[in-house]
């Protein structure tokens, strides 16, 4: 009854029903002239976990470390030439005016903090590596010893073949990545020759690749589109079939896009795929609509009658779609990312939008135009028909469905199999965000090859009081832990602390590569490394008041497996050897800590973000029902699909990483649709008196019909993200598009087969 009322009082006032949707439209565009689509590195990183609370503590003691690796490689010969050399140190001088730049965290060969230790006879002194470009073999000749002899320099600025030399530079945090990746091209293309390459590395440069990369998609967009349109019409052969489904959508959109603004979010890589999703689930809704439409347009001649019916049909069915719809995006603001919860907003209200553009825009307008001439025998496009007509065909007999049943029981131990096997994080080197040959990847693997790592790993060092690193065994467990994590993990590479200063003085004055272990022997050092500094030039390592520290241990790669191993050697070593109680380590910072943060919040907020979602998702369709028995029945499909989906992730070694998070809470949703939309027909059939399996084949061959176009079109627009020329977004669009394919299937095979096994409750009695 209160359907009907709904659904009465929406045709009553259908003008304004349509004026109303169009108004906010319009208005929405005063809000979408001012969104901002960028890459922000700090909408990807977990806002509450003790590694970013440790990353926090680093950029408040040391300054920025969002770190660019320019490696220079020569095509021929040595490093060392003198048109080479001029060309990094213009690099490097450039690159240190920036204003985004931190000035004293700008390493190379050039740089003031890369020392050399000249012994004489009244001591020694402290003098920068290259004062002037060496011009003669003999200059060059020089050089290069003193290279061979600092292990500081030679491996980790120079490789060991002399043939490239890597300028590595850290950027304040609040500097966007887009400048940030401009400044350095145009840096790089003023001074880039034919004698050598340039391969640029780090966050910034990824982040700002992505952001000029965005735009691609909206031509992957267009293609959609256009595919879907021709699919609409070639089954409706009707323009009203295809034109309300677009401006239903184009609505939905509009709304959403409002609500970015609205709530002062940003467009990233992520959300930017988000309005487009909404577009073709509004679209998709639209479709139920329009299906049942025409349908009562074959058996009524009064307009309002038959837009009171389609609409008072679809009442209860599009209200727990939509609710199920809602619940899938919304419950992602459980996860503490802000990429995420940008997905949560923004689907959210996407799909409250929808309530307006289809649920109150459609009738209404289906109530005011003239209703479409239809001919009964017409079947237009008859391929779903086949199709549905090959589903029919397997319940039709014991042996087909026992089939079915088999191959459906197996499929899912074969699943369960797979998500035992589920693998979080990257497993590759470099990242998955960008295709294995993308730029960025391929600079990774240079700089991996050529030097000893690109991605780092801090452990923050801090004593009670200043002078506190003004001390041997202090120094001595900041070296330990240093050797140690260089030692077990074979994916380390270069390692710097204050304390390699330490024993680099050392060696020049005793001779031996090893902490002193006296305090004032090192505070000694200290000074006089100091004295003979740049003023700031070791701020990167320890604070002025040698309170605080840092130990770096720069990575091959930031696969799951090499974090958990660095985190858990820091660990055993903290168990096994930290004793001095004046000292303190605390890890994991670096992208390393960023990176396993974000692991770690994909592996607790999945399980909960899915247990929850579940949980709410059945008591919506239970209510909706109104049978226990019903909620359980539509579970069926839907964990069919999730147990295949996901046991595909670990079957063919698919990670999970943040860009297949979404999918989960995104998939069950919105796939539990199809399942509703089907046994809400199924259910209306058999309220008439229909028998069982008359009821089933209608359901099918009519809302079924509609299930199958909406499946089709959700996943021909989703799986249209996998033309895109960013990975993330492909990945995103392959397994989301997967899921809902899996879910559609699951509704028109297997949930038929199992109501016609079972013959459930629900559906023999009447709300």
């Amino acid at each position: 009854m209160k359907d009907k009322s709904l659904a009465y009082w929406i045709i009553k006032f259908r003008y304004l029903g349509i004026l109303l949707p169009l108004s906010l439209c319009i208005s929405s565009l005063f809000f979408i002239r001012h969104i901002k689509v960028a890459t922000q590195h700090q909408d990807f990183i977990p806002i509450k976990h003790p590694f970013i609370e440790v990353q926090r503590r680093l950029n408040r003691y040391f300054g920025g470390l969002n770190r660019v690796n320019i490696a220079i490689v020569v095509k021929k010969g040595s490093i060392l030439k003198p048109e080479v050399l001029r060309a990094v140190r213009g690099m490097a001088e450039d690159i240190q005016l920036l204003d985004e730049v931190n000035p004293r965290r700008v390493y190379s060969i050039f740089a003031h903090q890369v020392k050399y230790i000249k012994i004489h006879k009244d001591g020694f002194s402290v003098q920068r590596l290259i004062d002037k470009i060496p011009a003669t073999p003999q200059e060059i000749s020089s050089l290069k010893q003193k290279i061979i002899h600092n292990p500081l320099v030679y491996g980790p600025l120079i490789s060991k073949d002399f043939k490239a030399t890597l300028i590595q530079a850290d950027f304040y945090e609040n500097i966007s990545s887009p400048k940030i990746y401009k400044e350095i091209k145009g840096i790089v293309k003023r001074y880039k020759t034919s004698d050598f390459n340039v391969y640029l590395n780090g966050e910034p440069i990824l982040e700002g690749y992505i952001d000029g990369q965005l735009s691609f998609i909206l031509y992957v967009f267009a293609a959609a589109l256009l595919v879907i349109l021709s699919l609409l019409f070639m089954a409706f052969k009707k323009k009203r079939a295809f034109l309300l489904p677009l401006l239903a959508g184009g609505i939905s959109v509009m709304l959403s896009l409002a609500g970015v603004e609205l709530f002062h979010y940003t467009l990233n890589p992520f959300t930017v795929l988000i309005p487009f999703l909404i577009f073709i689930l509004a679209v998709s809704h639209s479709i139920q609509f329009v299906e049942r439409y025409f349908e009562e347009a074959q058996m009524q001649t009064d307009k309002t009658q038959v837009a009171l019916n389609t609409l008072t049909s679809l009442l209860s069915p599009i209200r727990a779609s939509l609710f199920t719809d809602f619940l899938g995006f919304a419950s992602l603001i459980l996860i503490p990312i802000p990429a995420i919860h940008s997905i949560a907003v923004l689907g959210s209200i996407g799909v409250l939008s929808i309530w307006a553009s289809v649920v109150i825009f459609l009738p209404s307008v289906f109530a005011i135009i003239p209703l479409p001439v239809l001919s009964k025998n017409n079947s237009g496009f008859n391929l779903p028909f086949k199709v549905l007509g090959f589903f029919s065909y397997l319940w039709q007999s014991p042996k087909r469905i026992y089939f079915v049943l088999t191959v459906f029981v197996s499929l899912f131990i074969i699943a369960i199999y797979g998500m035992l096997h589920i693998t979080v994080g990257e497993i590759e080197p470099g990242t998955s965000v960008l295709y294995h040959d993308a730029p960025y990847n391929v600079a990774a693997r240079k700089i991996n090859n050529y030097f000893s790592g690109s991605n780092p790993y801090y452990v923050l060092v801090s004593t009670d009081h200043p002078e506190g690193l003004v001390n041997a065994k202090v120094m001595t467990e900041m070296d330990a832990l240093e050797k140690y994590l260089c030692h077990h993990l074979k994916e380390a590479g270069y390692s710097l602390s204050i304390a390699d200063y330490i024993k680099l003085m050392n060696l020049a004055v005793q001779h031996r590569f090893m902490i002193p272990q006296n305090d004032r022997t090192i505070g000694e050092y200290l000074f006089l490394y100091e004295s003979n500094a740049f003023p700031g030039e070791l701020n990167g390592l320890m604070t002025p008041d040698h309170r605080y520290a840092n130990i770096r241990v720069d990575l091959k790669d930031c696969r799951s497996s090499t974090i958990k191993r660095a985190i858990y050697f820091t660990k055993e070593w903290l168990k096994k050897f930290h004793h001095f109680k004046g000292l303190k380590f605390a890890y994991a910072g670096g992208p390393i800590g960023i990176l396993g943060a974000t692991n770690d919040i994909i592996k607790s907020g999945l399980f909960s973000n899915m247990m929850v979602l579940c949980v709410l998702i059945f008591i919506r369709i239970c209510l909706a029902l109104k049978s226990l028995s019903g909620g359980a029945f539509l579970f069926i499909p839907l964990a069919f699909s999730i147990a295949l989906t996901f046991g595909s992730f670990g079957i063919f070694n698919v990670p999970f990483t943040i860009a297949t998070l979404p999918v989960a809470a995104m998939g069950t949703g919105l796939g539990i649709d199809y399942s509703i939309y089907l046994a809400s027909r199924i259910k209306e059939e058999r309220e008439k008196g229909i028998g069982l399996f008359e009821a089933v084949n209608k359901a099918v061959f009519t809302c079924g019909k509609a299930v199958l176009f909406t499946g089709s079109i959700l996943t021909i627009g989703v799986w249209s993200w996998m033309f895109s020329n960013l990975k993330l977004q492909a990945k995103l669009g392959g397994t989301l598009g997967g899921l809902l394919l899996f879910n559609m299937l699951a509704a028109l095979i297997v949930l038929p087969i199992f109501i016609l096994l079972l013959n459930p409750k629900f559906l023999r009695e009447r709300v």
